[in-house]
Formats: structure tokens, sequence, C-alpha cells
């Protein structure tokens, strides 16, 4: 036997099973072997252990099982008439078959990992004939650092599209075991299972590996083939023992038909020709030796397979190899219908037969790259707790607008996708060597096949990835602030006037009442010192009636009846003016007061926000708009560099460069130490919280403008401020070359045809729902909360009045109670009656009752007041027939009328005043 080394362990332990087969079957033939393994060196070694064993064993014929055709042994057995038996590799037919399985469904790359050695070696062979998809052998007995296989399809770019496990049933147990311990099997339909036994009963994950492909034998037509008992093809059977058994047995019915039975030939290597006649003749006697070959009747289980162009064109006669004839049946395995699906079958004699019209590629997989940014794509989190939300596989829920997109575009495209975020960096930024991180890196790596993120177009990146259309046409840097939380105060309209002016009014209400009162009191001409003048009645200034005149000259009803002194009214005139010009101005600032306190606003502008000093402002640390102001700074210095040195060198027209400003503003110098002076922030959730923080609106977050629009939807406190700068396009990225560009360039135009990215632009920026938000003054007017201290001075005003109107009643009532005994009825006097003002001597007042009491009969007739009384009191009124008055008492008080005595005789009327 020639062998290749890694066919040598499986090599003998089947060999042994084979020959005590051999034995078993009673076939009177012994087999004595040997076998060569080729290393194929150019130091002859092979040839010498060749000789050797030719020269002391022996052969009656040699069966090559190596990989490649071996032509100096082959020449020396030709020429010494030994027998040649070429057997193909073993795994031959199932990658024919996998071949021709593949280039139904349109494969483009196919991972196939292999349960050992032999087989990989084997299948790297099969390479050379080509196959038509890109190929990646495994091999999946190598535990070595870097050598798993599950570890090397992880990390193949770009991902396969198919991945074939090629191992008997026992082992394909514990290759599926890996696969899906290490979370490799995630997409069942793109996963196939070649089992090379006839063991596929054994595999015990037929659900977990549902709708995934498999590809089997019958063990039944297998054994009859051989005519062998079903049992035979059952546990510990292997393809190649059972070549070995059928190639065996048939040489040995050969042998055994032949009138010459083969003797082995002995040849030492080092005995040559002499004569062209020798040579004739030895190669007539070789051709004598092996002719007994020509018995040979292989089984149905062997053919010839199909000769490969492999061997060198010196060698014009490829001998056919061996191959079993075997059936293969492809089809996958449902968990709804409890049964297998058969797909095709394929006969090593024939072709692929289609069961199913057709045989449905798998969708493409891609892996796409992105990183997180609000709204573009983002990780699910839980809004109370922050935590991740994750799928039922534990792997972290992607959203966003990117991520709908992408979810279109592999619709559109019917393609497969994993998102890729990047380990190391954001967006993509090269460092000093020249190495590119975040998306752009992994795209540029090969570890994404597209990116579709917030990824800006940008010179240096065009240099090393390719942008495809743009899926959103404009964004920029912008300026969000909070809205400056107002003071609000139910005494609002007060801080018009400063209190010192507030003072000056109550004073000059005060002073202003106790003047009037003064000039009305001691001034000859005020209608209490002229009655005379003012007959009818008027009004009486009393301190009382000053402080209620002063008080309702604010008001547009005015003050009442002013007095009639010309001093008074010269004094209510000043007053007056004063009053006019204190509600004009009040009115006026308080108009302005309002209006202003609307249309206050921190900074319009990033020229503003650099000049100013109280309000500090950020980026994110490391970001696009961090970079942005890095570069304006760096271009700031390097003009002033050229400028300067332009005009100290100037030699000629030095009177141009003679200005008085710098021509370039060095604002961008400014604002990036402003920057660092606040320090950056780690991302941008950090800055929206640190502005949101800032009632007082001193604190503003640089940023990208989408993701400010969308965080304003979502946030009411916040308000965008100043134009959008420095605007630049997102757009979708692939590897530099990739056939995926054009493809992708017309899916995206045919999106923004349907409008496809504005009905995005509605889902993540709703203005709809700013309606949910409070309306401010601004919106709304002035709130009840400016102005409630007007309506709490007019219900203290109502509250005040009620309880003045109770203490009125009280006293009212208590007055009343304690006039009730001592009251007297009288009427009118009769002076007809004679006068009786005198008593045994002694005067009497009208209004005196006497000491002594006479009977009721002889009781004289009560004196009344003088006929001037009525005159005096009721002012030509009529007179009611009853007069009640108080307790008695009479209080005299002189005035223009001296009162007259009751008693008192005369023809002159008697007068008299009562209070």
């Amino acid at each position: 036997f020639w062998i290749e080394p890694v066919q040598r362990a499986e090599f003998d332990a089947d060999l042994a099973v084979v020959l005590k087969e051999l034995d078993a079957m009673h076939l009177d033939t012994k087999v004595a072997d040997a076998f060569l393994i080729l290393s194929r060196s150019d130091d002859g070694q092979d040839m010498e252990r060749f000789c050797e064993i030719l020269s002391t064993v022996g052969t009656s014929i040699v069966i090559d099982m190596t990989y490649n055709h071996w032509n100096e042994g082959y020449n020396l057995i030709r020429n010494q008439g030994i027998g040649y038996v070429r057997v193909e590799r073993i795994i031959r037919p199932f990658l024919d078959m996998f071949s021709e399985f593949m280039r139904k469904k349109r494969a483009n790359n196919v991972a196939m990992v292999f349960m050992n050695a032999r087989d990989a070696s084997e299948a790297m062979q099969q390479m050379l004939t080509g196959y038509a998809f890109r190929t990646l052998v495994l091999d999946a007995s190598q535990t070595d650092p870097g050598q798993d296989f599950v570890e090397r399809i992880r990390a193949l770019r770009p991902t396969p599209t198919y991945v074939a496990l090629f191992a008997r049933g026992a082992a394909m147990n514990g290759l599926f075991e890996r696969v899906q311990k290490d979370g490799l099997f995630e997409r069942p339909a793109e996963w196939h299972f070649v089992f090379l036994d006839a063991r596929d009963r054994v595999f015990k994950y037929k659900r977990q590996a549902e709708l995934s492909t498999r590809f089997t034998l019958n063990p039944r037509a297998m054994c009859r083939s051989m005519g062998m008992p079903d049992l035979y093809c059952g546990s510990g059977f292997t393809m190649q023992r059972g070549m070995l058994l059928n190639v065996l047995r048939s040489l040995i019915n050969a042998a055994t038909m032949s009138p010459v039975f083969p003797a082995p030939i002995y040849q030492d290597c080092n005995v040559t020709g002499s004569s062209g006649e020798a040579g004739e003749a030895d190669e007539a006697s070789a051709a004598a030796d092996s002719s007994w070959l020509d018995l040979v009747h292989w089984s149905n289980f062997l053919a010839y397979a199909e000769p490969l162009d492999r061997y060198p064109e010196d060698f014009p006669d490829p001998v056919p190899g061996l191959s079993f004839a075997i059936n293969i049946s492809a089809g996958y395995y449902s968990s709804e219908h409890e049964a297998k699906t058969d797909l095709a079958a394929w006969s090593s004699v024939g072709q692929l037969r289609l069961l199913n019209e057709t045989l449905s590629p798998a969708r493409r997989f891609f892996r796409i790259g992105t990183a997180e940014s609000v709204p573009w794509s983002y990780l699910k989190r839980n809004e109370r707790t922050g935590e991740l939300i994750r799928d039922k596989n534990g792997a972290p829920i992607w959203e966003g607008y990117c991520i709908d997109f992408i979810s279109r575009l592999a619709q559109k495209l019917n393609f497969e996708y994993k998102i890729v975020a990047p380990e190391v960096g954001h967006m993509g930024e090269v460092n000093e060597h020249g190495e590119w991180d975040g998306v752009v890196g992994d795209l540029v790596r090969g570890e994404t096949d597209l990116a579709i993120a917030a990824l800006k177009m940008y010179s240096e990146r065009e240099e090393v990835i390719d942008f495809l259309p743009p899926y959103y046409e404009q964004t920029g840097i912008s300026i969000v602030i909070r809205k400056p939380v107002r003071k609000t105060s139910l005494f609002k309209f007060m801080t018009v006037l400063r209190l010192e002016v507030w003072l000056s009014i109550v004073a000059a209400l005060i002073g202003t009442a106790i003047m009037i009162w003064f000039m009305d009191k001691y001034s000859p001409y005020s209608s209490r010192n002229n009655r005379a003048a003012y007959p009818y009645a008027c009004r009486e200034f009393t301190l009382r009636e000053s402080f209620w005149f002063s008080l309702t000259s604010f008001t547009p009803q005015g003050g009442g009846e002013a007095p009639k002194a010309i001093s008074g009214r010269m004094l209510v005139a000043a007053y007056w003016l004063f009053v006019v010009l204190m509600l004009a101005t009040f009115t006026a600032n308080l108009a302005a007061f309002l209006t202003v306190e609307r249309m206050q606003t921190p900074v319009q502008s990033l020229e503003q926000l650099a000049r100013q000093s109280r309000i500090n402002y950020t980026v994110v640390r490391e970001s696009d708009t961090h970079q942005y102001f890095i570069n304006m700074k760096f271009a700031e210095d390097t003009l002033y560099r050229m400028w300067k040195e332009l005009a100290l060198n100037a030699s000629k027209d030095f009177k141009k460069f003679r200005i008085w400003d710098y021509p370039i503003k060095e604002q961008y110098g400014h604002i990036l130490l402003a920057i660092n002076s606040s320090r950056p922030v780690a991302d941008a959730r950090e800055g929206f919280a640190n502005v949101d923080a800032h009632q007082n609106a001193d604190y503003a977050f640089i940023h990208d403008s989408a993701e400010i629009k969308y965080e304003i939807t979502r946030n009411c406190n916040l308000t965008e401020v100043g134009e959008v700068f420095a605007e630049q396009p997102y757009a979708v990225a692939v590897q530099q070359g990739s056939h995926l560009g054009d493809e992708l360039s017309y899916a995206i135009l045919e999106l923004q045809k349907d409008r496809f990215f504005e009905e995005l632009k509605a889902k993540y920026w709703n203005q709809s729902n700013l309606r949910n938000c409070p309306l401010s003054e601004d919106q709304e007017g002035i709130t009840l909360e400016s102005l409630g201290g007007v309506f709490i001075a007019t219900l203290f005003g109502l509250v005040l009045a009620m309880i003045t109107l109770s203490l009125e009643v009280l006293y009212y009532r208590r007055k009343k109670n304690k006039l009730e005994a001592p009251i007297t009825q009288v009427r009118p006097l009769d002076t007809t009656a004679p006068s009786a003002a005198t008593t045994a001597g002694k005067p009497q007042a009208w209004h005196i009752p006497t000491e002594e009491k006479p009977p009721l009969s002889e009781m004289p007739v009560k004196v009344s007041p003088p006929p001037s009384f009525e005159a005096a009191t009721f002012r030509g009124k009529k007179m009611p027939p009853k007069v009640t008055l108080g307790d008695g008492k009479f209080k005299p008080r002189h005035g223009l009328h001296s009162r007259r005595n009751l008693g008192a005789t005369g023809d002159s009327s008697h007068v008299g005043y009562m209070e």
C-alpha cells in the first residue's frame, strides 16, 4: 500500500479489521501486507524504502491510496510487471455531491469543517480541481491557539454564506455541541451536516438543527451493493474499511480464477539491464505477470471515478481510480411536521437529481457595522433603570433611524444581517500609525461588509473606504441649552418698580392726605369755614375723607368732590399730575418688563457664545464635533503664523500690512479653551443631562444638530439656539471596490424616490410630541402665577371689607342695647300754654325733670324745644309725628348762634341746637 502520512492512523486500524474479516470468510488465501508512507522528499528516501520492500518482502500488487501520483514508483512497478490499483480519495464522492449541491444554490463562499486531518487534507487536494465558490477548509481536530475552527469561522470576513460539517455520526454530535456552545449556530438554513457513514440516526440534535440540510446514506442499499448483511454497515463501519474489504476480496477472487496464481515479485533496484533487448523482454514479462488483473470483477460497491486533470503532462495515460458507488440524499428535518423533507438525491454514477423544483439559495448574510448614536442607532434600555433590554438569546436590541433603514434594505435586497459595534473607538479616527478604529476601522479590516451609521463623509475616510449616496442630506453642529426657568411670583407686577419707589408713592399719598385735611381745616375759604358761601351740603375733608380722596385719585373714577379753597385745589391738581405720571410710568414699564422677559434668550449664535463668560459649554470627548473645533483652532493658528511671517518679512509695500485688527477672528481658540475648562463629557446622554440640570440656562452643549433636534422632541426643557454650522451629509460606506456598492446605491436611490427617508424623519423627529409640552408664557400669554397678586389684593380687600362689616354690625348692636332703657318719647312744644319754666323760684330747663313728682293728674305738661328746633334740625322737611331722642343729655355748643335759656321770657323766638 502506498499511503500518505495523514492516513496512517486510520489505515492501520481499518486494515487490521479487514484482514480479520477476510479470514472469517475462508477464502483460502492469505494476505501479507506492507505499506509505504510517501514523504515525497527530494533525497530519494521513498524509492529506497520501496526498493527495500521489493527486495526483501516482494509484492504481487500495489494499491495506491495517495493523493498525488508517484511517477518514479509507478514506472518501476510497471517495468517489473507488478499489478497496480489506484484508489481515489475516500471523501471525494461527498465533496463532488456537496459541490454540485452548492452550485444549485448559487453559493459564493462556504466554510467546510472536517472531523480529522485526513479528511481535511483530502478536501485540500480536491480544491486543486477548483470549486465554483470560495472555500475555507478547517480541521476540527486541531486545538492549537488560533486554529480552533469555531474561532476561525467567527473571525472569518466576509462571513461565509454556508457552513458544512463533514463527520461520521458519533463525531457529528461533538462538532455540533462545540458550535452551539460558542453561539455560532445562529442561522440553521445556512448549515449543512454531511454524514460520512450510515449512522446519521445517532445524531441527537435533530430538533436543535431543524431546517438545516442533512446529507445521509442508505445503509441497507450500501450493504447490499457489497453483498454483506445489513448489520455490517452499522456500528464501526467506515467507508475506507468498506473500500479495502471490497478491493481485497475482488483481487483474491481474480487471483483464484487466474490459471497462474500471481506470485510475489522480488526486485533488486541496483540491478539494471545492459541492452535494449533486455528492456523489451522485461516489459513483455511484466505484461504477462500482471495479466491476471484482467480477471478482476469489482463489486457493485466499487466503480471507477471520473479522471481528474491533476497529473503532469508527461503522464498521458492517467490510471483511473476506484471509488465507491453510493447514493446520498439531501433533506432537512422540520419539527412542525416531525418528518424529514427530501430536497435532492445524488448518485456517484449519475448527477444530482432535485426532488423539489428548485433549491432556493440561502439569503445572503452581511455584517453591518454601526455605533451607538441617538437617534440613528442605539441600544434599547429600560426608561427607569437604564439597563439594557436583551432578546431571548441574550443579545442587546438595537433601535433607531439606521436600524429601520437596515431592516428595509434587507427586505428589499433579500439578505440577512448581523449588527456589529466596534470594540475600539466610535465612528472612526486614524492614529499616528495610519490605523483606523471604530466603524471605519472594522470596515477597512474586513470585520464588516458595510457600515450604516451616523457616518459623515470626510475626505480622509474616502481614502480608505467608499461612500454611497447620502441617506440624510445635511446635518451639522448646533447648540442646545435649557429653557430658562423664569422666577414666578404672585406679585410679579410689583417688581416693575423698586421698593423705594413704592415707598415714595405711599409717602406721597399719606403726605397729600394730611395736607388736604390741614388746608381744608384752616383755610377761611373752605366749605367748612365759609358756610355763607356754601349754604348747600358740601364735602367736609376730615382726616379720614382726605385719605380716601388721595387713595381714590389713583382710580379711573377719581377722588370725587375736590376742596373748595384755592390752596386745596392747587394741591389736588399737583397731586393729580403726580398720579397721572405714576400710572403712565407703571403701565409702560410693566409692558416693557413683560415683553423683554419673553424675548430674553441667553445666546443666539456661536459667536455670542464665544464672547460671553456666564454660560459654560462643552462637547463629547473625541467626537466629530470635538475634532471640528480642534481643526478650526489649528487653522486659525496656521493662518496667524502665515500672516505674521508675511507681514514681518514684507520688503515691499509694507504699508499694505499696516492694519489695526487681525483679519482672522480667534474665536475658535477661545471656544476650545472654554470647552477644555468645562471638561468634555463622555457621551451625548451625559451632555443632555447636564444641560437639563442647569435651570438658569447657564450651560450649553454643542453637538450634532440632528441628535439635538431629536432630543428636543423628547425633552420639553431643551431648546436649540443659533444656526446650524459645519453641515455635512450622512452616507452608507462599503469597502473599497466592493461589489455591493452599485447594488446598494441603486436601492438607496429607489428608497429616496419612494420617500422612505422622509417617513423615517417624520418618525424620529416627530414635532407632534411638542404638543404634549406645557405652554410657556411666550405662547400662552401672562399666566395667573405672574399676576395672581392682583387677585389676591382684591380678595384681601373683600375679606377686610367683610371683617369690617362684621365689626360694624357688632358695634351697632352693642350700642343699640345700651340706649334702649333711658329713651324718652316727647311731643312738640305747645307755645300757647303758660310757661312753667320756674318752680318754687328755681329755674328749670325744659329737658331737666323736677325733683318732686306730683300726681299724674297734676303733673305739668313736658316742655318741648322751641319752634326754631324744627327749622334747625329738619331743614324745612316735614317733621315726623314722633321724635326719639337720646339719653337726654344735651351738649351746648357755642358757634355762630348762641343758645338761649329755655325759661327766659321775651318777644323774640327762642333758638337752640341739639347734637
